[in-house]
């Protein structure tokens, strides 16, 4: 009776592994902390100012799970290859990461005596928390502590407990749909919220500042506003992408951009390498981002998962302004330069203009929508379904979000000539009560800010060239600083029309 009850506990004993390899090293977890393995993902959001072992995040089932280049950790040659690699999803305190591996290995019975844990003055503990000696002694694999890689500094780790997955539900009913604005700082595409935005320029040739370094890239005179201009990569922790090779190429093609982001009076320019376009996210339907102890570690609000493409992750704002650095920039370029600004208010005066801030696309010639009269900018969609008997100007309908969206095509609509190619063709979303509509053009090229006194009517001699119904949806053109004439389109009388044409 005694020997069968030892032989049955030490049945019970054993314990389940799973084998990994990883350079020519054999290592293994305990199954019960590997949720699942995957095949290396084929699109990895990279993260600014993470640890240099946090490869990046992937979007696994609506979560993201932050992989982890174990290689490193452990100082194991890495050959970069990644067609084959293998993420074991693990488990860590109610929280996920996932370790990269070149392959996969077998599931191991391991006996009491054939494991044996390090102690803490050990030369191994740490990462390895042990091994395993199969074989007879012949096989050593090293056993990963899930404990210790959860004490390495910075780990990210990313936690949801019910107060926050309420939290979520209570944001989901009561949650509007937001606007912010893309862009890309090399590989990495970020946004911000629309509203933490006062204006987006092309690049300028920048004054020489004192306090330039090489974040600070100098400062520009914005209407009488000194604004630090700072290299946005460099910022991030991040090598100098396109924003620095474009330099030497023509105006016409140079996609830099500064945003300008301006609060309390203080002013900030943030060069990066492209504007991309408007996007709408909820509250509730961003990804909540891995946090680790980094600096800046809030600076990310969260990240807007993009189908078919690369997610974006969303800047908080407040936390970019109150930034160490960006306060140090906008306090001591405020102290040190005088701005017409300051002048006027000293002599009691100050102008008041109405700024208008337009996004800028190409429909044969470069016109421009009120921002607040958008939804969303997004690309023309691959597959749109042909109602019968819809009129012309009717491209189809398009199911955006569960709710479906009519696709104008303005060129039919303006009695223009045909799109050349809708591969670049762009859709901006407008609304009118419960009608959405997407009107078709051929690109969106800016977002630019402008003051209300300087729109001018559309000269009669123009007007009446213009097609009847862009006549009436067009009445006031403007000036840019770069000399070019924007053409001021009005969604309101234009969605009023396409309601009742398509109604009656």
């Amino acid at each position: 009776m005694e020997t069968s009850l030892a032989s049955s506990l030490a049945h019970d004993a054993v314990e389940l592994f799973g084998s990994f390899h990883l350079a020519h090293t054999e290592l293994v977890l305990p199954v019960s902390c590997v949720q699942e393995v995957v095949n290396y993902p084929s699109a990895i959001t990279q993260v600014p100012l993470a640890p240099s072992y946090l490869i990046g995040l992937f979007n696994l089932r609506g979560r993201l799970i932050p992989i982890i280049h174990l290689g490193q950790l452990l100082r194991l040659p890495d050959d970069g290859a990644r067609h084959a690699a293998k993420v074991a999803i693990v488990e860590i305190d109610g929280a996920r990461i996932g370790l990269l591996f070149d392959t996969t290995g077998e599931i191991l019975r391991v006996q009491p005596a054939q494991k044996v844990m390090f102690g803490e003055g050990e030369a191994l503990a740490g990462i390895i928390g042990g091994a395993l000696k199969l074989d007879g002694g012949n096989r050593i694999l090293q056993i990963l502590s899930a404990a210790a890689l959860a004490a390495i500094p910075d780990m990210p780790l990313l936690r949801t407990d019910a107060s926050e997955r309420q939290s979520f539900a209570l944001r989901a009913v009561q949650g509007q749909r937001r606007q912010g604005v893309s862009f890309r700082v090399g590989d990495t595409r970020l946004a911000l919220p629309m509203a933490a935005i006062h204006e987006i320029i092309r690049m300028p040739e920048l004054i020489s500042s004192v306090l330039g370094s090489d974040i600070c890239l100098g400062m520009l005179n914005l209407r009488g506003h000194t604004v630090p201009v700072m290299d946005f990569a460099r910022f991030l922790g991040m090598a100098p992408g396109a924003a620095q090779a474009t330099a030497a190429i023509g105006d016409f093609e140079d996609a830099r951009r500064v945003l300008v982001i301006r609060r309390q009076g203080l002013y900030f320019g943030m060069l990066v390498d492209e504007v991309e376009s408007i996007v709408g996210y909820r509250d509730d339907e961003l990804l909540a981002m891995p946090t680790f102890s980094a600096e800046r570690p809030s600076l990310y609000t969260g990240c807007i998962a993009t189908p078919g493409a690369q997610d974006i992750i969303l800047l908080n704002e407040s936390s970019l302004f109150d930034d160490a650095i960006v306060v140090e920039l906008t306090q001591a370029h405020r102290a040190l330069y005088a701005t017409e600004a300051q002048a006027e208010g000293a002599h009691g005066t100050k102008r008041s203009r109405g700024r208008e801030t337009y996004v800028t696309f190409r429909l044969d010639q470069l016109m421009g929508m009120r921002i607040d009269q958008l939804r969303e900018v997004i690309d023309y969609p691959p597959e749109v379904m042909q109602p019968p008997g819809a009129p012309s100007f009717v491209r189809g309908i398009f199911n955006l979000r569960r709710k479906l969206l009519t696709i104008i095509d303005l060129r039919a609509l303006y009695g223009m000539r045909d799109y050349a190619d809708l591969a670049d063709a762009k859709v901006l979303v407008v609304e009118n009560e419960s009608e959405k509509f997407g009107l078709v053009v051929d690109a969106v090229e800016n977002i630019v800010t402008i003051d209300a006194a300087d729109k001018l009517g559309v000269p009669g001699v123009l007007l009446n060239q213009l097609d009847r119904a862009l006549r009436d949806d067009m009445r006031e053109v403007v000036e840019l600083p770069d000399q070019r004439t924007l053409m001021l389109l009005d969604a309101a009388p234009l969605k009023q029309r396409l309601c009742s044409e398509l109604l009656h």
